[in-house]
């Protein structure tokens, strides 16, 4: 090993401290940014480059005489679920950091691009001199680090690509070279539907937050949440609860996931919020029995999350239509419980009439 690659492997331990910390501050500071900018992203990580990777890479490139010259020793890639926040994540960049270099990687951008990859956007930056004047920042003055911002699409190809073992368009037959830019222009597509669909999704739930304009749409996630959030026959049921049994609301809709609430109302026959709805007016009475009995049963620590309504109403729904349940949507123990119900609901309603 020569003299310049040993002394770049000294500076390079005896940095670790500092690019430890450097890796810390990075972290905190794009996650504000992508939380503050609601940027929905599929993973962000951060290395500090293995000293392998690194002796190996300065003794092929044999130019480097010191540390600050190798620009990835710390490197970050930010990888988003849509293609057009790889461009506002790179504006907030900007904005909170010093670019060195802007390299635009992306395929679209090239009209005379001859390679097949599907690339990203690569930049090097550092921090900037507003930045460096804080004290616990005043270290990284001279640091430059490389950030990739890809989407995921454009990551799995990447990926992929490396498997492939090419180095470069021209180690490719022409054939698979001519499929693989075939491929690749499929992604682009492929990048560009996603980013509409997200937009019409941020339209459509923009759209249903009345009441009115939630009982004429399909039943979905979305349409479910909003529901629950807008009816007053919901709400009515709930806060009945609340004065009753005193409990602190909770609103995590990620129940209506994980207990299949969807798949419960399709399987027995309801595809709309309206019907759903027309339901609920007709059997509140059940509902609210239901409602109650499970939480004297099981509210322990005193907090309900409004969305078990919904789970509440698929039981009734069940026991008062006599389905059967083929497919195994819900539990052997919920099963077993509505026939006790039906009976119940039943009895109440001949005394009723009486």
């Amino acid at each position: 090993m020569h003299n310049a690659a040993k002394r770049i492997i000294k500076q390079y331990h005896d940095n670790q401290d500092l690019y430890r910390s450097l890796k810390d501050d990075i972290d905190d500071i794009f996650k504000r940014i992508i939380n503050t900018n609601h940027f929905r992203i599929s993973n962000m990580a951060i290395r500090i480059k293995k000293e392998d990777a690194l002796i190996k890479k300065i003794t092929y490139k044999n130019r480097y005489q010191d540390i600050k010259e190798i620009t990835d020793v710390v490197a970050c890639r930010i990888i988003t679920l849509f293609e057009n926040d790889v461009d506002r994540i790179y504006e907030c960049v900007k904005e909170n950091f010093e670019i060195v270099e802007y390299n635009d990687k992306r395929k679209k951008n090239y009209d005379d691009r001859i390679d097949f990859g599907y690339n990203s956007l690569h930049l090097l930056i550092k921090f900037n001199d507003e930045r460096c004047q804080f004290i616990e920042y005043a270290d990284y003055k001279d640091i430059v680090f490389e950030l990739q911002i890809r989407t995921t699409l454009q990551h799995s190809w990447a990926e992929i690509e490396h498997g492939l073992g090419y180095k470069s368009q021209y180690e490719i037959p022409k054939d698979i070279r001519r499929r693989l830019t075939r491929l690749s222009a499929s992604l682009e597509l492929l990048d560009e539907e996603f980013v509409q669909i997200a937009r019409e999704v941020d339209e459509y739930n923009k759209g249903i937050i009345h009441i009115e304009k939630v009982l004429r749409t399909d039943i979905n996630y979305n349409s479910l949440v909003q529901y629950v959030n807008t009816s007053p026959r919901i709400n009515s049921i709930l806060e009945k609860l609340h004065t009753e049994f005193q409990f602190q609301f909770e609103r995590d809709s990620e129940l209506i996931s994980q207990s299949r609430i969807i798949q419960r109302f399709h399987y027995m026959g309801y595809t709309y919020i309206n019907e759903l709805d027309d339901f609920v007016e007709n059997h509140t009475k059940e509902i609210e029995w239901l409602s109650r009995e499970r939480i004297e049963n099981h509210n322990e620590n005193k907090k309900v999350n409004i969305y078990n309504v919904l789970i509440w109403l698929s039981l009734v729904m069940l026991a008062s239509e006599g389905y059967s349940d083929p497919e195994d949507i819900f539990s052997k123990e919920s099963i077993e419980h509505l026939y006790h119900l039906k009976d119940t609901v039943m009895k109440k309603k001949v005394l009723h009439n009486h």
